[in-house]
């Protein structure tokens, strides 16, 4: 089969981006499954590398593709002697290792649906989401069954707990892999089949299950454009969570299908800049996605190339939020890669992005839609596509591969994201007469200020120009006068203290570059951000934060 096999939804040899859209034809199997396309059919590469490991505890093993594929018919035959069956949930409690690829593999061969829940979950999250879900299973690291035992009377559809890595408090996973057969006969496969459920960050309400069914993982055919073409020799690593949608479905699930290996690196500690550079260098990574957040950490290191000489990175791609234009130069400038963006959600996941093999990249906007997939602006409330120019929501048609089955039991919210054919995303955003989309915020996000709306994101961009500031959020906090004012949140790049000269130079560079109305009022200089598990800066906690600190201004000088 190749680097390519069933990848002909991407269009190799097209001159432009208008070309490959023009040339665009999906190829999609009715009897697709997600372990043949990742392992089973790469009978060429079954003696290649598929999955390098590294923790920082010392261990550091290699699995072929033949020997993953083994693995996981092993796994599918022990869960499926544990009673588990087609459409079934089982819970990955797990970050990057081995029995978590193992364990997807297995899952999608059984036909069951993978539930992964990231590490950083504590046990009332952990516990509404296997309640919710009504998981069979779940396979979790020995320091989490502590986490497990105080919410186990509540969970009685959870049968099994299989330990990764330990026998306390569970099944062994090595147990189960070693008195199992290598020999799996799968049962018939659809690509309508659901395979997948990740929970929402619930920034509104209860975290929504979306449904996904195995047709959404070959629907990925932007990652190939974002990497500006993947090819023989790549090898990819990103820090991006295992149990979220940019850390799986952009990474593993999406990179398998092509027959390139995937470096995978287990910490118990945060994000390190330079542990980052050192596995790298080390296992000469050469594409990786990089979330905004953690592109600001790297750029915390000065020269890079200068410490880190032997690194082999050619391409790397950045999506969660939008990448300013400061940030995208730095990429290019300091890291000296080629450099896409590519958009997406855990809905409906990347549908938009760049491709520079194709045509020279804009920083100011997200991208354009992918070919194969048609998107727009819509007005939300009536799925209403907009003219050019106008602000609303971006929207991916509903009948596109990537975009979700359902939200798991909850037929209310399908009505609000499926709107006269279109699935709505909640971010805003205009396109121009090019096909360019520019993000302008999520719509919770807005701030209406002196009668004007607002986007956080341009004025990120701009704040963030200053060269001594890290990162930034921007929110809008109550203002009797205005309604609401500008409050930027600021971490300082190493080396630089906060001043009143710096506030007004950010003030006067957002007023001249944006508009009046547009600049900060208010400022703040943090050490860190709250952050989702996926990585983004949680706005709300900090607009909450501010309501609180105002409500108790007011009742002292009452």
């Amino acid at each position: 089969m190749g680097i390519i096999g069933l990848r002909e939804q991407t269009v190799h040899g097209a001159k432009s981006m208008a070309e490959a859209c023009a040339r665009h034809r999906w190829n999609i199997p009715a009897d697709y499954n997600v372990a043949v396309d990742c392992l089973d059919r790469h009978t060429d590469l079954r003696d290649k590398p598929a999955l390098l490991y590294e923790d920082d505890e010392g261990r550091s093993e290699s699995y072929t593709f033949g020997q993953i594929g083994a693995l996981s018919r092993r796994f599918a035959n022990a869960l499926a002697g544990l009673g588990i069956k087609r459409g079934d949930v089982v819970a990955i409690h797990l970050p990057q290792r081995p029995e978590t690829a193992i364990a997807h593999m297995a899952l999608y061969r059984i036909g069951a649906i993978a539930l992964p829940i990231s590490k950083l979950f504590g046990p009332d999250a952990l516990k509404y989401r296997l309640t919710n879900s009504a998981a069979k299973a779940i396979l979790l690291e020995p320091e989490s069954v502590e986490k497990l035992d105080p919410i186990r009377k509540d969970l009685p559809e959870l049968r099994h707990v299989i330990v990764a890595g330990g026998k306390q408090g569970g099944l062994a996973f090595d147990d189960l892999i070693a008195k199992s057969s290598e020999q799996f006969t799968m049962g018939p496969a659809s690509a309508e089949d659901p395979i997948l459920m990740m929970y929402t960050s619930g920034t509104t309400g209860d975290p929504k299950g979306v449904l996904h069914v195995a047709r959404y993982v070959l629907g990925h055919n932007g990652i190939d454009y974002s990497y500006n073409f993947l090819r023989a020799g790549d090898l990819y690593y990103s820090p991006a969570d295992w149990a979220w949608a940019g850390g799986l479905l952009d990474g593993l699930l999406a990179i398998w299908p092509y027959g390139i290996p995937v470096l995978a690196y287990r910490s118990k500690a945060r994000f390190d800049p330079d542990v980052t550079f050192r596995l790298l260098e080390k296992h000469g990574a050469t594409v990786g996605l990089y979330p905004p957040t953690a592109l600001k950490s790297l750029r915390e290191i000065k020269n890079p190339r200068d410490k880190y000489r032997q690194l082999r990175l050619r391409c790397i791609v950045s999506g969660a939020e939008p990448v300013s234009p400061e940030l995208s130069r730095w990429v290019s400038e300091q890291l000296k890669v080629e450099f896409n963006q590519a958009f997406g959600q855990t809905e409906a996941n990347y549908f938009i992005g760049n491709c520079t093999a194709l045509e020279r990249a804009s920083l100011e906007p997200l991208g354009k839609a992918y070919p194969g997939h048609e998107v727009t602006v819509v007005d939300p409330q009536t799925g209403t596509p907009l003219k050019i120019g106008e602000t609303g929501e971006i929207a991916i048609r509903t009948d596109d591969p990537v975009v979700m089955k359902e939200y798991w039991k909850n037929p209310s919210a399908m009505k609000e994201k499926f709107v006269n054919g279109w699935c709505v995303t909640g971010d805003n955003a205009h396109m121009d007469d090019q096909g360019y989309i520019f993000f302008q915020g999520r719509s919770d996000d807005v701030i209406k200020t002196s009668g004007y709306r607002v986007g956080p994101a341009e004025i990120e961009a701009k704040i963030i120009e200053h060269p001594a500031v890290a990162s930034c959020a921007v929110v809008g906090v109550p203002d009797e006068r205005r309604g609401q004012a500008i409050k930027a949140f600021i971490k300082l790049l190493p080396g630089h203290q906060s001043s009143q000269q710096m506030i007004e130079e950010i003030q006067k560079h957002v007023k001249t570059r944006l508009a009046a109305h547009e600049y900060p009022r208010e400022f703040e200089f943090l050490d860190d951000f709250p952050m989702t598990v996926t990585g983004k800066i949680r706005r709300r906690d900090l607009r909450e934060r501010e309501i609180q600190r105002l409500a108790a201004v007011k009742a002292a000088a009452r």
